[in-house]
């Protein structure tokens, strides 16, 4: 049968600062350091959930997904990597807003806008040399240290072009455009070869 031992009266090791003792509903374990030196796991049930401090901090599986829960933030803080495995992703809010890699390429998806703020300059370093610019699949543009082209009609020129502020560079001599609009100032210390005619309204 069963060692009954009475509510609150504990069991202790060495002295009552490790102690083992139950008051009818709870069990609680005392000691400084509690080791748990199982060969193989500690296996914790279904939906019973493993507290830090209150149920807020809290970590629980239901046979399937395991929560971390946090009354605020989660923090990693391991010394080298947080390794996610190939195909798996990181979602925020759902599946339409996620991070996933596959091994060699990594995907980032949003269901609706992916808005980049950040306080100083966005810098973009493409080993490839091209940064290629789709819609829906379909070849809009490229972008290199060289030359702007592309279009998913005729590749290396664009039919209309607009700029707000103003262009500056040491040369103009890639690509083609149909029409050229800029609202601020155009600055350029190499050649400019047109084709057609320029149009100067009033100052």
């Amino acid at each position: 049968g069963d060692i009954n031992i009475p509510a609150d009266i504990g069991l202790t090791f060495g002295d009552d600062g490790e102690k083992i003792e139950g008051d009818g509903t709870d069990l609680t374990i005392s000691g400084n350091n509690i080791k748990l030196t199982a060969d193989t796991d500690v296996i914790i049930p279904t939906n019973v959930g493993l507290h830090f401090t209150d149920s807020a901090e809290k970590i629980e599986s239901d046979g399937t997904d395991l929560t971390i829960n946090a009354g605020a933030d989660i923090n990693l803080t391991a010394v080298a990597d947080v390794n996610i495995p190939s195909g798996v992703g990181v979602t925020f809010g759902n599946d339409g807003e996620k991070i996933e890699g596959d091994g060699t390429d990594l995907t980032i998806a949003s269901s609706g806008k992916l808005a980049l703020d950040v306080t100083t300059d966005l810098e973009i370093d493409v080993d490839g040399g091209d940064v290629k610019i789709t819609d829906d699949g379909a070849h809009v543009a490229d972008i290199s240290a060289t030359a702007i082209s592309g279009s998913s009609v005729s590749t290396g020129s664009f039919a209309y072009v607009n700029v707000t502020s103003k262009i500056s560079g040491s040369s103009v001599s890639t690509g083609s455009f149909g029409r050229l609009e800029v609202g601020g100032n155009t600055n350029i210390d190499g050649n400019i070869t047109l084709g057609g005619s320029i149009n100067i309204g009033d100052a």
